[in-house]
């Protein structure tokens, strides 16, 4: 195990803890009961299988590993972190305390893969301007997109407008300049009376792009238009993308735009830009006397990555079956400098794995093997989960049944929205019988779905054939924000889901037949409510198709949006990346809370009144609101 713990000061108890952790996963022995990819034979059907012993957890064993795990000192348990590190040795350390065998590579706990983030920038980016006096440094002054080609690019600097030809509009800023081997200097965007024919088309990078290159240019820096009152310059974050426009495309900031045009002679970006939204006739124009050469470079971009396996042998016939029971354990990380340390999302899933798989391995008897696994990457897109399913450690068809705990720790029985949530029950054809009594012996309320569709690692193995059943207990105004945190984990109404998942998983390891898949070709659905203040808006049931940013810092009134999801609702009202939402409805917001108000009440299909703020405009949009999933 490699522990990395130079990005934080770790509490003495909890550095015991994790030591402890490591030298329990070095003691552990290889599994000498793998399978050799023959599932066993099915001799019955599915019986009932008597009350196993009762669980041996209390709510404040439970909530003992998610106060580790979600410890600031782990820093929100991102993947490829050295946080995410601490907590992987931590729960190989409980596997290994309970008894269970390593179930990863060459010995260990853990199955290592490699995420590729795409290409990140490298250390050889450069930007030279003879004519100015400036030394501009990336990411502050400029920064190439994610879509630049690489490699050395030089050329005299010419300005040209809006950088784009619409003929329908009147409009050709490449009209009577030859910008052949030159860096093209133009503005993001593009003028507010572009005819509506041409609105898909110009103010796209691609378009500004590829148009340059058809003109010749040797590269292009993009400025933002006039933020107004509110002063934002930002650059783009710099995201990769697969693919490329041919020439390099940089992000500069307008001082440094300012400084260029002021060196050759011409007025202000502001200026050019009044003129041009004013007018139709073009300011394009040699900046004399400037001349940039620079170099675009990218390089792997690549996070070390584990799953953390352990295995319970199983002791009969079907030794050669095996059950999945499964949480993710990485959260968001650090992001924009506070720490998202997701107890619930998914501590609360994890702590689940681990009891449950402690009381698994205190069976005097089980039929079948036992897989427990702690998955990373979820948060990325289930990477973790869809690794192991392409490249399983026992043959995948030997999987009879996965159980995923995802978000377990907020139940609420009295209230819908975070009542505990059961999904994937028409996935086998036995889950049926077995929740159903389960959960009455318990006396536990649950909101069915037949789906294993979800945007929860039991889809990997639901899609890969594996009947599988999810445990969650709903959305809350803390999901993705720094305050799911510890102390508002309902840790006895957690342990309870605990115990059920128990008894279910001890009827699929000893209950005769498996259960046969079902396929369900639905979506599940994330339940919140149907009646007020637990109606369909609540927590968030509708969605206006926006990803907001998370990383805000800046002092400005609204809440700002990262993009616009095409198709959505707010793509459909014309709402554009970078506005910043200032009410709905009349409801003033400035962040997730705020939104959540908002739309507490509201039902898919409701029409609301956005005001957003574009530059120095404040425009009203109408956006038809749909259900989250929908």
């Amino acid at each position: 195990m490699i522990l990395r713990l130079s990005r934080f000061v770790i509490p003495t108890a909890l550095a015991i803890s994790v030591l402890s952790s490591a030298s329990g996963c070095a003691e552990r022995v290889s599994n000498t009961n793998a399978s050799d990819g023959r599932p066993g034979a099915r001799v019955a059907a599915y019986r009932p299988v008597p009350g196993p012993a009762p669980i041996d957890l209390t709510p404040e064993q439970y909530i003992s590993h998610i106060t580790f795990l979600a410890h600031d000192a782990l820093g929100g348990r991102g993947t490829g972190s050295d946080g995410i590190d601490i907590a992987a040795g931590y729960i190989a350390g409980q596997f290994a305390a309970a008894g269970l065998n390593p179930g990863g590579a060459d010995g260990t706990f853990f199955q290592p893969f490699q995420i590729d983030r795409g290409p990140k920038l490298g250390d050889d980016n450069r930007l030279d301007i003879e004519g100015v006096d400036a030394s501009p440094k990336i990411l502050t002054d400029y920064t190439p997109f994610g879509f630049s080609t690489e490699g050395d690019f030089s050329g005299n600097v010419s300005f040209v407008g809006y950088g784009i030809t619409a003929p329908s509009s009147g409009r050709d800023d490449y009209a009577g300049i030859d910008v052949t081997n030159q860096v093209v200097l133009m503005l993001r965007r593009q003028p507010p009376d572009i005819d509506a024919d041409d609105n898909t088309n110009h103010a796209t990078f691609e378009h500004k792009a590829k148009l340059a290159l058809e003109h010749g240019a040797s590269a292009v820096m993009i400025v933002n238009q006039d933020p107004g009152e509110d002063g934002v310059d930002g650059l783009m974050r710099f995201r990769s993308r697969g693919d490329e426009y041919g020439l390099p495309v940089l992000h500069v900031k307008r001082g440094l735009a300012d400084a260029m045009l002021s060196a050759g002679g011409l007025p202000s970006i502001t200026e050019l830009q009044t003129k041009i939204d004013a007018s139709h006739d073009p300011v394009s124009a040699s900046v004399k006397g400037v001349h940039i050469s620079g170099t675009v470079g990218f390089e792997a971009n690549e996070l070390e990555a584990r799953n953390v396996i352990g295995v319970l042998p199983g002791m009969g016939s079907r030794k050669d079956e095996y059950v999945v029971i499964g949480g993710h354990y990485d959260h968001l990380g650090d992001t924009g400098g506070r720490i998202h340390n997701g107890a619930d999302d998914n501590a609360s899933g994890t702590a689940g794995v681990i009891e449950t798989c402690r009381a698994l391995a205190k069976l005097s008897y089980r039929d079948r093997s036992v897989i427990c696994m702690a998955f990373t990457g979820e948060e990325m897109g289930l990477l973790g989960s869809r690794h192991y399913v392409e490249k399983p450690t026992v043959d995948i068809e030997s999987i009879v049944a996965m159980i995923n705990m995802d978000m377990i720790g907020r139940v609420t029985p009295d209230d819908e929205a975070n009542r505990l949530g059961i999904q994937g029950l028409g996935t086998g054809d036995t889950f049926h019988e077995i929740i159903n009594r389960r959960t009455d012996e318990l006396g536990i309320p649950f909101i069915p779905d037949e789906s294993a569709k979800g945007p929860s690692d039991h889809d990997s193995f639901y899609r890969k054939g594996v009947p599988s059943i999810f445990f969650f207990t709903g959305v809350h105004e803390d999901y993705h924000q720094p305050g799911d945190d510890v102390e508002k984990i309902n840790a006895e109404g957690a342990a309870q889901i605990v115990d059920l998942v128990y008894r279910i998983a001890v009827d699929l390891i000893n209950g005769g037949e498996a259960p046969k898949y079902v396929e369900v070709d639905e979506r599940a659905k994330i339940f919140r409510g149907t009646g007020s203040p637990g109606g369909p808006g609540r927590a968030g049931g509708v969605v206006m198709g926006i990803m907001p940013s998370r990383s805000d810092d800046s002092e400005l009134a609204g809440w700002r949006v990262d993009r616009v999801l095409p198709d959505g609702g707010a793509a459909k009202a014309g709402m554009k990346d970078g506005d910043r939402i200032l009410s709905i409805g009349g409801q003033t917001v400035n962040g997730f809370r705020e939104y959540r108000q908002a739309t507490r009440e509201k039902k898919p299909g409701d029409v609301v009144a956005v005001v957003v703020k574009r530059g120095r405009d404040e425009l009203t949009l109408e956006v038809t609101l749909r259900a989250r999933g929908g």
